[in-house]
């Protein structure tokens, strides 16, 4: 039996007098009206209606039931309304976790206008370079750059992460032009630790995939130093365009060999799969999605 059904024509019976009025007003027979109630209080082991000269009366015990049904059913009209409301109003808090450097760079700057945008959103930011458990710590969304390797999670693509081999002009002034990739190995390559293959570096070059491993005195899982520390001219590093855009405009930096184009990886948002995916997440989303479709280095074909 369907109980909330039967609660809601238990209730009207009230509202409206009669078991006619109510299957008119539900669209059911008489006859399933009467059924509904029957299987009801046969389930509840207790009378609720009494008919007298064509009237529906309580009992005690269907009085006092009445009032928790009512009490339970407005409870739920309120529910479903506040959910649909959550539908049509972004609203809620929204607990994000970014990478440090990209967050700084490229999340932070758009906040405030996010915010403006969304004022019923409460926004909780972390910025982390560690992996996270996004459902065991409780994230509704985390920006990632690379590719997805949990399957409990969607991934929504919000732009491209180029990347490019460079160094200062001051190390590559007292240094050996690079002619090929294996040269590298006579270099001092400042190593980012939060790949997969934290010392080898994967290229593409004349259409074949090419690698090489690497060594140095430095390795962290730090984009922002491996950056610092390549700007005081102390080695070779890939890092991304994202980062480096402006050292590079202002030739703070150089690219090396060109034509090897290192690994370019997604920038993701990832959530939990959910069938409803909540409004304030959507929003977030294609917030983002937005501003990077507007930008040069991280505006490519995201279809």
């Amino acid at each position: 039996m369907d109980r909330f059904t039967a609660m809601k024509i238990f209730v009207r019976i009230i509202q409206l007098g009669s078991f006619t009025a109510v299957a008119a007003d539900m669209g059911m027979t008489q006859s399933a009206i009467s059924k509904k109630i029957a299987a009801l209080e046969s389930s509840l082991g207790a009378t609720l209606l009494t008919r007298s000269n064509r009237q529906v009366l309580l009992t005690e015990v269907g009085t006092n039931y009445y009032e928790h049904c009512v009490a339970i059913l407005n409870a739920l009209d309120e529910a479903e309304a506040q959910t649909k409301d959550y539908q049509l109003t972004p609203k809620g808090n929204l607990k994000i976790n970014v990478p440090v450097a990209f967050g700084r760079l490229h999340i932070s700057p758009y906040l405030p206008q996010f915010m403006q945008t969304y004022p019923d959103i409460r926004l909780e930011l972390t910025s982390l370079d560690r992996k996270v458990d996004v459902i065991g710590e409780g994230f509704d969304l985390v920006i990632r750059i690379g590719h997805l390797a949990d399957s409990s999670l969607v991934a929504r693509k919000l732009g491209q992460s180029p990347r490019v081999m460079v160094a200062s002009p001051a190390y590559l002034a007292s240094h050996e032009k690079l002619s090929n990739l294996d040269e590298l190995k006579q270099h001092n390559c400042l190593i980012y630790s939060n790949l997969a293959t934290v010392n080898i570096w994967h290229f593409r070059h004349q259409g074949k995939e090419k690698s090489v491993q690497v060594k140095g005195t430095m390795q962290s899982n730090s984009s922002d130093a491996i950056r610092e520390c390549v700007l005081a001219g102390l080695g070779i590093a890939v890092l991304p365009n994202w980062l480096i855009q402006a050292d590079l405009d202002a030739g703070s930096l150089v690219t090396i060999m060109p034509d090897h184009v290192a690994t370019e990886f997604p920038i993701n948002a990832v959530y939990p799969q959910n069938p409803y995916i909540p409004l304030k997440v959507r929003c977030f989303v294609n917030f983002m999605k937005d501003v990077y479709s507007h930008n040069p280095v991280m505006n490519t074909d995201m279809s």
